[in-house]
């Protein structure tokens, strides 16, 4: 007959680990006031380094200037106002002159006005350059033009010309505003002026202005 036995072995407990308590007023204030200028708060912010704390005691109503002496500026009997002694004017430009003469008196002596003779009256003013190089073939105020309207703008045609003359009438390429002067001034180059038989071969650009 076999016995079994069991033994049990005894339960330790163990203290628990101690913590750390929290201790006042051991913390160095140097470290303190290293931390904080690397704060990341903006600068512009009021801290302890940039700003300090006023009490503000507001003055009773009318006590804002009561701290001024009075001062015044005129007597209360009359305004006191010194201003220069007046100065005489003279009675005409002539007697103005005679204290501060100019510096070239007689500068006018033997000069008369220019004599403007009015300008010839114009219907239209015409100008014809190369339409390649820009030179100008032909410039001239014509005034036996009679455009049958007024207020238009200026315009511009584009023509050819060959050995036997204007290749078609002018083809308009800046229009005036005013459909019967555009018609009127095509048919004034090409009859009236004679464009084709005045010029020599080529392209030119026509420009036509009031």
């Amino acid at each position: 007959m076999w016995l079994t036995f069991h033994i049990r072995a005894p339960i330790v407990i163990l203290p628990a680990p101690s913590l750390p308590r929290p201790s006042v007023g051991l913390v160095d204030p140097v470290v303190i006031k290293g931390t904080m200028l690397f704060d990341l708060t903006p600068l512009f912010l009021p801290t302890e380094f940039n700003s300090s704390r006023k009490d503000y005691v507001p003055t009773e109503p009318g006590g804002s200037f009561a701290g001024f002496p009075y001062k015044p500026t005129f007597s209360d009997s009359q305004i006191a106002l010194h201003l220069p002694p007046p100065t005489a004017m003279p009675a005409s430009p002539a007697e103005a002159l005679v204290g501060d003469p100019p510096g070239a008196p007689f500068i006018g002596f033997g000069r008369v006005d220019i004599s403007l003779e009015p300008l010839a009256p114009r219907a239209a003013y015409v100008e014809i350059t190369e339409a390649g190089s820009g030179r100008k073939v032909f410039s001239q105020a014509v005034g036996d033009a009679h455009p049958p309207s007024s207020g238009w703008k200026p315009m511009e045609f584009m023509a050819a010309v060959d050995p036997a003359g204007l290749v078609g009438p002018p083809v308009l390429t800046v229009q005036s505003d005013v459909a019967d002067v555009d018609a009127y001034f095509g048919r004034y180059l090409a009859e009236n002026l004679r464009i084709g038989q005045r010029l020599d071969p080529g392209f030119y650009r026509i420009r036509v202005g009031p």
